[in-house]
């Protein structure tokens, strides 16, 4: 496993326990088909998310690996530290848990993993999606599925789709959340595809760009047969 390079041997989720009160499953899309469609297409032995929140969407990851015997490990991407608008809307704020002016998600990510067992294959990387991104390439690490879901503006999304189509499999599949919901992540997604002559698969909600052309035909096909 990969955490055990980045953690050097340790466990990082060594000497904790489940504390209830912190357990908090909030997220948007975590459980969309296209995710456990790509896990059962690919048997992904290494997925990364980029942008993880409370860890709703790792866990049902995570759950579907075990379901369908595949061992792999899921390594969860973020800073848990908020992104701008949950520093600029009230409504949101409230989700930052702050305490002594900074966020605690993850401390809730990390009790939501344990509390749904899936200590074992999920593995927290605190950086920036940049950070991470120049990690992994120093490490030569590749995945076959890669999920994005951090930031919302064009010029985050951008770089989070350039940067991590370097270390996405050449048959590896990238699936990206929020498209259609936000201006810049619809801009990114699209013109990614025009310059790169890849015609992704898009749907309120998710869009799909994959290095396999295959894939994306299966995939249009699946959501042709699934509506209503």
């Amino acid at each position: 496993m990969i955490r055990q390079t980045l953690f050097r041997g340790e466990d990082p989720y060594r000497g904790l326990s489940v504390d209830q009160s912190l357990v908090d499953m909030e997220g948007w899309g975590s459980d969309h088909p296209l995710l456990t469609y790509a896990i059962d297409q690919l048997r992904p032995p290494l997925i990364i998310e980029v942008g993880s929140w409370k860890g709703r969407s790792a866990i049902n990851m995570a759950k579907c690996l075990k379901v369908l015997g595949i061992p792999g490990e899921i390594l969860c991407i973020d800073t848990w530290l908020g992104s701008p608008e949950h520093w600029m809307l009230d409504s949101w704020y409230q989700s930052l848990k702050v305490t002594n002016g900074r966020p605690t998600i993850y401390h809730t990510f990390i009790n939501n993993v344990m509390a749904n067992n899936c200590s074992d294959i999920i593995t927290p990387v605190s950086l920036t999606s940049d950070g991470a991104y120049y990690l992994l390439k120093n490490l030569e690490v590749t995945a076959k599925l890669i999920y994005i879901d951090a930031g919302h503006e064009y010029e985050s999304v951008k770089n989070d789709i350039e940067h991590y189509w370097e270390i996405l499999d050449p048959k590896g599949v990238m699936i990206l959340d929020d498209y259609l919901g936000w201006p810049g992540v619809t801009r990114a997604v699209n013109e990614f595809g025009v310059k790169n002559d890849i015609h992704p698969y898009g749907e309120p909600g998710k869009a799909v760009l994959s290095k396999d052309s295959q894939f994306l035909i299966t995939t249009k096909l699946m959501a042709i047969t699934q509506a209503p």
